[in-house]
């Protein structure tokens, strides 16, 4: 069967690989829209940063640092204001994967008429909008290398991607000093979303050959550093490890979709309004149980790189990184069973995970882990 891969046309890495930014910038637009967070890239010196690389290239910029964690749609619909209001003809999008999703999303729609909710009704992304530089802040999502937005919809009471190659950005910044001032509570959590990632985009139904080496490659280097990375958040080749693990994961991801844990974990964050990644970690070793008959021989490869079974792993690192160990200590309940399951049946995640789930499946999965 054929397969395509497809990825960011630009890629930059390294330890201050963000001085390129004005430089890169100024091929691309003369007045940047920078999509931050509320304050925490501002508190780190992080804004000033990225600002001083533009202006110093001749880029003036527009700031939009409003984005929350768990975006909404609406969110979007104001950068998108910001954008054209403020006359500006390219995006930077800085942060964890929230403000980097927000801010492709903006750029990707800033010609749309229609509003940002609509685009999960199946309305078509456009394939061209205004350029995009995605810049994580965070080792985690590997939204700067995939080709979607996760987004929330009040009215719908939902949480989905909103998907097309017109969000993928043109170019990637991946400089890992640029995570050293994340705190242990975020690495941990965007770490374990990145582990989760590497490994659901290797066990999918959907890899090939050249994301299995991504996914295998990016769970090594996860795996390796993820507790100094917590431990000490100085330790600049742990922080670049994991930099390099997270986009290598979202390569992969980008290409071959990822699983059952994403296929639930979006509903359930929805729900219990707790970070994406504790719910994908909480809920990693009981879809690691649930899949090992249908994948054994990837198990045995991911059993000899981590060293033991890998859902046995996964339930091991997350009492070493002090994370929650049941999705009830997140606010999940029974209650919530039907509403979980009914959102994440039509998922792809689900679809590309290995063993075929039915909606009883993933109730006892949730039962499994509460």
């Amino acid at each position: 069967m054929a397969a395509t891969f497809t990825t960011v046309g630009r890629i930059l890495t390294g330890a201050d690989s963000s001085e390129e930014l004005g430089k890169v910038a100024a091929g691309l637009g003369r007045r940047a829209l920078l999509v931050t967070g509320r304050g925490a890239l501002r508190s780190a010196g992080i804004s000033d940063r990225l600002t001083g690389s533009l202006e110093s290239a001749g880029v003036e910029v527009s700031l939009f640092e409003e984005v929350e964690p768990e975006p909404g749609v609406e969110t979007v619909d104001r950068a998108r204001a910001a954008l054209r209001e403020g006359g500006c003809d390219l995006v930077v999008a800085a942060g964890g994967g929230s403000a980097i999703d927000v801010g492709k999303a903006a750029a990707a729609l800033a010609e749309a008429l229609a509003p940002t909710g609509e685009y999960f009704t199946g309305r078509p992304v456009p394939e061209s909008g205004r350029p995009c530089i995605a810049i994580p802040t965070t080792a985690g999502t590997g939204a700067e290398v995939t080709p979607n937005s996760v987004l929330t919809d009040a009215a719908r009471d939902t949480k989905q991607s909103i998907r097309g190659p017109g969000l993928l950005p043109e170019v990637a910044i991946v400089d890992p000093t640029l995570t050293v001032s994340c705190p242990p509570v975020v690495t941990a959590a965007a770490g374990m979303d990145a582990l989760v990632q590497a490994i659901e985009s290797y066990l999918s139904r959907r890899a090939t050959p050249l994301t299995e080496a991504m996914s295998l490659q990016a769970v090594e280097l996860i795996w390796k550093n993820i507790l100094a990375a917590h431990q000490a958040g100085d330790d600049l080749p742990a922080r670049e490890a994991m930099c390099y693990g997270a986009l290598l994961a979202g390569m992969a991801l980008a290409n071959a979709r990822l699983g059952a844990v994403h296929g639930l974990a979006h509903a359930i964050g929805h729900r219990c309004r707790v970070r994406h990644g504790v719910v994908c970690a909480v809920l990693l070793p009981h879809v690691l149980r649930f899949n090992r008959e249908a994948a054994l021989e990837k198990y045995e490869v991911l059993s000899g790189l981590l060293g033991v079974d890998p859902a046995e792993a996964a339930a091991w690192l997350l009492v070493r990184l002090g994370m929650p160990q049941r999705l009830g200590e997140v606010g999940l309940s029974e209650a919530d069973f039907d509403y979980v399951t009914a959102e994440s049946m039509p998922s792809g995640s689900l679809a590309a995970n290995p063993r075929p789930a039915t909606a009883e499946d993933v109730r006892q999965i949730l039962r499994g882990a509460l």
